[in-house]
């Protein structure tokens, strides 16, 4: 993510009705805002469900009741440390997600190892 000037900055082109100046510095503030919350988001998932499913593949011939102790356990500790019951949430649809697609590998990894 490019921390330097962004396109707020070099787009900003000013007028004389300074309302509208006003206006559209918050509009596209909002917008790089939201693209950048976004991008992390999005990383921040994908490396969570690609460290769970490491975790489930290190159990091996575990059970398939292992991940989802990994989760629940997960999730209360996690809960404890950040906001109680949005990480319950979090992994419970992750771990739905890769029972729907069969996910018994590391579904981050594109040799299928």
């Amino acid at each position: 993510m490019n921390i330097g000037q962004n396109n707020v900055m070099t787009e900003f082109v000013k007028t004389d009705d300074i309302l509208k100046d006003m206006c559209g510095i918050i509009e596209s503030s909002q917008k790089a805002a939201y693209k950048a919350l976004n991008i992390a988001l999005i990383q921040r998932n994908w490396l969570i469900g690609y460290r769970v499913a490491e975790e489930e593949i290190k159990g091996g011939t575990r059970s398939d009741n292992y991940g989802l102790h990994i989760i629940k356990k997960l999730s209360s500790q996690l809960s404890e440390i950040y906001c109680h019951g949005l990480i319950a949430g979090y992994f419970c649809r992750l771990k739905m997600k890769m029972h729907e697609h069969g996910m018994r590998q590391n579904p981050y990894n594109k040799h299928g190892v």
